[in-house]
């Protein structure tokens, strides 16, 4: 960009671009503190390619991740996580695995099995990270299917007063649990949870909750959950209203950045939170044994 200084005619700012319009741009330097620029100033701008997500960030994100949807039954397997939920969402019923498995692939896979085997449910495996590359080539070489990838975006997040439609408050409502349970109210909302620490989104038409969405904070990080709208209420951009909303109750609250998780073959939702400033960091999947 220009720089009226004596002697000298531009300066660099490296970073992610977080902003772009008419007017200015904003960039979020590695040292976190994000810089505003004149649009008219700008005079040249060159994509640099983002560095692998180190994984140490994808074994904090997980984590923070998992604490914010905490399935109803859990269990330690050295270092990997089982969970329960009665069968609401994969993510509450699969063992994640973020670490090599103790004792080797052939004890981990056969525990996995015999506690999924116990109550009823297929067992299934989240895998994220470099880590857990060769536990999924061993998964496939036994014939456990691919399913279920998404992608985890992320934003900085600063301090903002919302003033929109959108209101958060502490515990879900009945009708939120009915859009967002999955035929599983009451599963739901043990999974959801509420009070400190979570908070819901929702924007209110002619007696009907006609947009919502979730906000549950771990550690340093907001993960946004389960935004919708209803049909007849579509493309109003209320799904916008309530991530904004919840992104700055989760600042309000602490966050310095707020998580999603979208499946991938969701081209458009991956669209429109990337214009909304999420960048993505890593991708995850889960190999379910075949039935």
């Amino acid at each position: 960009m220009k720089d009226a200084a004596p002697g000298r005619r531009f300066t660099d700012i490296t970073g992610e671009l977080i902003e772009i319009g008419p007017e200015r741009w904003r960039v979020l330097p590695a040292s976190g503190t994000a810089v505003t620029v004149d649009a008219a100033d700008v005079v040249a701008a060159r994509p640099i390619p983002p560095k692998p997500t180190a994984f140490s960030e994808i074994l904090e994100l997980e984590r923070h991740l998992a604490a914010t949807w905490p399935a109803i039954e859990t269990a330690d397997l050295g270092g990997w996580v089982l969970r329960y939920s009665q069968g609401f969402s994969r993510r509450a019923n699969s063992a994640l695995a973020l670490t090599a498995p103790e004792g080797g692939p052939d004890a981990a896979v056969a525990a996995v099995e015999a506690w999924y085997d116990a109550r009823g449910a297929r067992p299934l495996v989240a895998l994220a990270g470099p880590v857990t590359k060769r536990l999924e080539a061993d998964l496939a070489s036994r014939g456990w299917e691919a399913e279920g990838a998404a992608a985890v975006m992320t934003k900085a997040l600063e301090p903002v007063a919302y003033t929109g439609e959108a209101r958060v408050v502490p515990e879900p409502c009945a009708a939120f649990l009915e859009q967002a349970g999955r035929g599983r109210p009451e599963v739901a909302a043990r999974v959801f949870g509420a009070g400190p620490g979570r908070g819901y989104a929702e924007v209110w038409r002619d007696g009907s909750l006609a947009a919502r969405g979730r906000g549950a904070i771990a550690g340093d990080t907001v993960a946004i959950t389960n935004i919708g709208t209803l049909p007849q209420w579509r493309r109003q951009g209320l799904g916008a209203e309530v991530l904004h909303a919840l992104e700055a109750w989760g600042a309000e609250h602490g966050a310095r950045r707020a998580a999603l998780q979208v499946e991938t073959d969701n081209e458009a939702a991956l669209a429109m939170y990337a214009r909304q400033g999420y960048a993505e960091r890593y991708r995850y999947a889960y190999r379910a044994r075949p039935v």
